[in-house]
């Protein structure tokens, strides 16, 4: 595992500048885009909440998709195709199982240290505060919500050949993210035969159990280990598929 971060540390390192400046600038775009116009439209949520305090968590999870989505392709599609990296690493004395999760995992610490940025820069631009508990939450929903992330665009990377695919499947994918968890919308503006259906999505649970904690504060057990076992799972069935492609 140590490998596998300070490989992660090393390209940071390569990239540094470009990717600086996507965590920099990427929330002031994500403020600018989206709360700004949305506030106008919705003062307050339905459980009478500032609806900048409310969709907050949201564009965290939303930064923390995008940072997150470049850096699960290199290692799971670019590495396999184009410089056989991952080939070759698969032919290690680790397990599948093993490779997959350590790349995941070293993706997730990247991800979650890359959107601890944006996370004080929302903070200050949409002038709210939260408490040292509510910070440590937004980080564990960070982290919980990288692993369905990052698992989900590593089975679309070992799914296809062709990265016109990708871009498509990831497009897509993140739209239904966004409109389907209840980054930017609560759930009471859709029908109930389409909430029903929603709520049952990880993604989502990740977004109510943290905001159960912060509004309500109360821990629910099921809205939190569900899709950690979710993500374990899908991370042991995504070493499956490696497998496969990489017919080994």
């Amino acid at each position: 595992m140590q490998a596998f971060l300070i490989r992660r540390f090393w390209l940071l390192r390569q990239r540094l500048i470009p990717t600086a400046s996507l965590v920099l600038v990427l929330p002031i775009i994500v403020f600018l885009t989206i709360s700004i116009g949305m506030k106008n439209i919705i003062m307050e949520t339905m459980g009478n909440i500032s609806y900048e305090e409310w969709v907050y968590p949201g564009l965290i999870m939303l930064v923390n998709t995008i940072i997150i989505t470049p850096i699960i392709f290199r290692d799971f599609y670019f590495l396999r195709l184009e410089s056989q990296t991952l080939v070759t690493l698969s032919l290690s004395p680790l397990s599948k199982y093993q490779i997959v999760i350590y790349l995941i995992f070293s993706a997730i610490v990247e991800g979650v240290i890359l959107s601890m940025i944006s996370i004080f820069i929302l903070l200050y631009l949409m002038e709210i505060s939260i408490g040292i508990l509510s910070l440590i939450y937004i980080i564990i929903a960070v982290s919980l919500f990288s692993l369905i992330i990052a698992n989900t665009f590593t089975t679309l990377s070992l799914s296809t050949h062709r990265i016109n695919h990708i871009f498509l499947g990831a497009s897509i994918i993140t739209l239904f993210i966004i409109y389907s968890s209840q980054l930017l919308i609560e759930f009471e503006f859709y029908p109930k035969s389409v909430i029903d259906i929603f709520k049952l999505l990880p993604t989502s649970m990740i977004l109510n159990w943290y905001r159960s904690m912060v509004f309500q504060g109360e821990f629910n057990v099921n809205l939190f280990f569900i899709p950690l076992t979710i993500g374990m799972l899908w991370t042991f069935l995504n070493s499956i598929l490696m497998k496969r492609v990489l017919k080994q």
